[in-house]
């Protein structure tokens, strides 16, 4: 099963995501300047992906495989729940472990005490690709698990506060992210033996915990429902669109039965309220937390002085965020047959794509213009903020279409929706620290021209500029959005 998986996970692009993702690790890592804050990066960025990688990878490949019946196949197959769950565990480890030792060689350097850090990835790796199956597996659809996903990751992942500075408390030795965290910095520095004793003792004994809730889970959740095929299971579909193609709704008209059917699950749906809330949630987190943040690290970094690029970073999270949703939603779309249904209706393929992206685009200049008034992180002029809003909401149907036209299903969107992050960070960040003109090589980022509109009125560039701007923005992104929708029909 170990190959198999491992094969199967290459079929789905991970591998290849993660030869992508290594080289913008590596370039990452370097640009930090030798020292505490590389120390920082390091660590920040092993324990944040390679080690965690599984945990989201397993919810995409159980739906996948719960989706397609193999988990039906296989429970009524000589294969135990614990073979099946291991080699799920084992596999994914194995890419965690081969992404840690490129990111370190190639990022941070060959001198690292390797046996602490490999121990600590495959341990931390092996852990929540367990807690992933247990928060998975009462689930039929990926949108549904993304809130369970973000509570258990905002818990466990919350001694990462300590490595930054920005909070410590002894209780995070209760959280198992602390004893990773510790074999982490194991392979940089000398830590105690009774500290490395709790870290691997606690980790060990985390892991084995996990391993049998996951089994239990597994029986609960799915031996159980094949075993009893008289019992109720939720419906697979839960996108914005589920269901709208079912008996005697396009009497009222397909258009509206969309609308009804996005109204339903926006208000049912715990993901796509948090959605909803989230530019208002992060403004206004934004506007306490930023300060305090550039007082805890004004020893590794002059945050205040980027406060306009930390405004645009905040500024595009609203439109990924929705996009990010939306694309997902349109995947499971495709996948459930809805799509192939709305096109043998009056709304048509063409119709039912023109409704997500008009939807998405409203949502997104919402959530951008929001947010940066919350933040107050700086003083916007209502023109400039619409204007700016404008440009940035274009950038949620780019993400949505990116993330559904180039993922073929769930487990290739996950794979694809690790780039997200990078497509906002990596135009900012040049924003923040290339010169004009040299940052426009930039501009072929959809990203960047939304951000850059925002940073240059901010810092008082010239209007003409600022209005130049925004024509190349709006510009770019629509032909972003034309290409990506001739990918969609093409697919």
């Amino acid at each position: 099963m170990v190959p198999w998986d491992v094969r199967l996970q290459a079929r789905y692009g991970l591998y290849a995501v993660y030869a992508v993702l290594i080289v913008l690790f590596v370039a990452g890592i370097r640009a930090v300047p030798p020292g505490p804050s590389r120390d920082v990066a390091f660590r920040l960025v092993v324990f944040s992906d390679p080690s965690m990688l599984g945990f989201y990878f397993i919810a995409a490949l159980v739906l996948f495989e719960k989706r397609e019946g193999v988990l039906d196949a296989l429970v009524t197959s000589p294969l135990s729940t614990r073979a099946y769950l291991w080699s799920k565990a084992l596999s994914l480890t194995v890419l965690a472990l081969l992404a840690t030792t490129a990111i370190t060689a190639l990022g941070y350097g060959v001198d690292v005490n390797w046996a602490p850090l490999l121990l600590g990835v495959a341990l931390t790796s092996l852990l929540f690709v367990f807690v992933g199956f247990v928060a998975v597996a009462r689930f039929d659809s990926i949108n549904a698990y993304f809130m369970t996903a973000l509570a258990y990751t905002t818990v466990l992942g919350a001694p990462v506060l300590g490595l930054l500075g920005l909070f410590e408390t002894p209780l995070f030795y209760l959280l198992p992210a602390k004893p990773s965290l510790v074999l982490l910095e194991a392979a940089l520095w000398r830590v105690s033996p009774l500290e490395l004793t709790y870290a691997v003792g606690y980790l060990v004994l985390a892991t084995a915990v996990a391993s049998l809730a996951a089994e239990q889970a597994f029986e609960r959740h799915v031996v159980q429902d094949v075993s009893d095929p008289v019992t109720d299971r939720p419906p697979v579909g839960t996108g914005i669109g589920a269901g709208a193609g079912r008996g005697g709704r396009f009497g009222r008209g397909p258009v509206r039965s969309l609308v009804l059917a996005d109204l339903k699950n926006w208000l049912r749906d715990p993901l796509l309220v948090y959605i909803g809330l989230a530019p208002i949630l992060l403004g206004t987190v934004a506007r306490f937390l930023v300060p305090f943040a550039e007082d805890s690290l004004g020893g590794l970094v002059d945050l205040a002085a980027y406060r306009p690029e930390v405004a645009a970073a905040l500024f595009l999270f609203g439109p990924s965020i929705i996009g990010f949703a939306v694309g997902f939603l349109i995947l499971e779309d495709r996948e459930q047959g809805t799509v192939v249904a709305l096109s043998l209706t009056p709304l048509g393929e063409r119709g039912y794509l023109a409704y997500r992206v008009i939807v998405t685009t409203a949502l997104s200049v919402a959530a951008a213009a929001v947010v940066v008034p919350l933040s107050g992180l700086v003083a916007a002029s209502l023109p400039w903020l619409l204007a700016s809003s404008l440009v940035a909401g274009l950038y949620g149907p780019v993400t949505a279409l990116l993330l559904s036209g180039l993922a073929a299903n769930s487990v290739e969107g996950i794979a694809f929706s690790k780039f997200l992050g990078f497509l906002v960070m990596i135009p900012v960040g040049l924003i923040a620290v290339v010169p004009t003109p040299w940052q426009h090589l930039a501009g072929f980022f959809p990203a960047y021209w939304p951000a850059v509109v925002l940073v240059w009125g901010e810092r008082g560039a010239g209007s003409q500029s600022v209005a130049v701007a925004l024509g190349v923005g709006i510009l770019v992104q629509s032909v972003a959005l034309a290409l990506l929708v001739r990918q969609f029909h093409r697919q």
